[in-house]
């Protein structure tokens, strides 16, 4: 993470912004179906165009990159697919293992010395360790995440936008001794996560403009499905680590192409250029350690051939 240093200027949200923020959120989420959001939109709102950016070679839109240990993987690849687009550069980026607002006590400081040291324009980001607050207590949560907003979005720090984007769908934790024990994990961990990305959601609302949510379960679990692998041309690959939570390196270029991909409609970006799914952060150690040690992304392939995931739990706890 970067560093946290002197915050040369204090900038808050104004009160009527966190409170007509906090009001607006409890309504959006209110009236949000209960049900995952694997058939939601890619981009919420449909059809959203950033105002106030015009990014080129000259003038690369900057981009701050946060979030916990999922987005510290997808990192890599997300930043070397906007850079190849010739029109956005990753200024900062400050994920790291167990980052969120309910973890982070400095996460205020920090967030304003980052603003200070690297003026993004851009902020994208994506994290899970909140989850627990979001499903016990989402009207405080939403109350959190519209807090955030409003101090990356304070008045006259030149952030322009803030990106959501939803949670890759975690699967089963194999490292979980039974299956009985490992289905209740993966039951309250998906419902966890579906109020996080419905609360997340409803912030395009509460920030009409200023904020939007991407989807990504059309790639991590399309049809309702979670995959650990997928086919490519040269055969199966490995998309998550042995937890089926953190990302392998196709999971990470799958993540930078459906992030991207939605942001060049966003922003107004070029393609990225060919190759940047085969540069040197192919190699980097977060592919090769990982939260259960070495050895967390195998070269191995499903157990049958025909294979095709495994079910999301709803929010009832069905399978």
């Amino acid at each position: 993470m970067v560093g946290r240093g002197p915050v040369p200027r204090r900038r808050q949200a104004s009160g009527w912004l966190v409170m007509g923020a906090l009001v607006a959120s409890l309504q959006c989420f209110l009236s949000a179906p209960a049900a995952a959001q694997s058939g939601s939109p890619p981009i919420t709102p449909a059809g959203f165009h950033a105002t106030g950016l015009d990014p080129s070679p000259a003038n690369p839109v900057r981009v701050w990159i946060l979030g916990d240990s999922v987005m510290n993987q997808g990192s890599p690849a997300l930043s070397a697919a906007l850079g190849a687009t010739g029109e956005a550069q990753v200024v900062a980026d400050s994920s790291f293992g167990g980052w969120g607002l309910t973890t982070q006590s400095a996460w205020i400081a920090d967030s304003l010395q980052i603003i200070d040291d690297y003026h993004p324009q851009v902020i994208v980001g994506t994290w899970s360790w909140d989850d627990p607050m979001a499903g016990r207590d989402p009207r405080l949560y939403a109350a959190l995440l519209a807090q955030a907003i409003g101090v990356w979005m304070s008045p006259g720090d030149g952030v322009r936008l803030v990106v959501l984007v939803q949670f890759p769908q975690p699967g089963p934790d194999l490292l979980i001794p039974g299956s009985i024990q490992r289905l209740r994990d993966w039951i309250k961990v998906t419902a966890e996560q579906d109020t996080w990305d419905r609360i997340a959601r409803s912030m395009t609302s509460v920030f009409p403009g200023r904020v939007v949510y991407l989807s990504t379960a059309q790639v991590f679990a399309p049809g309702g499905r979670f995959v650990t692998w997928i086919r490519t041309d040269s055969g199966w690959a490995r998309t998550r680590q042995l937890d089926n939570a953190h990302l392998c390196v196709p999971g990470a270029i799958e993540f930078g192409q459906v992030v991207v991909s939605d942001l060049q409609s966003i922003l107004g970006l070029n393609p990225p250029a060919p190759g940047w799914q085969d540069g040197a952060w192919t190699e980097d150690v977060r592919y090769q350690v990982g939260h259960y040690g070495p050895g967390v992304c195998p070269a191995d392939a499903p157990p049958t051939a025909d294979y095709n995931g495994v079910r999301v739990p709803d929010q009832g706890g069905s399978n």
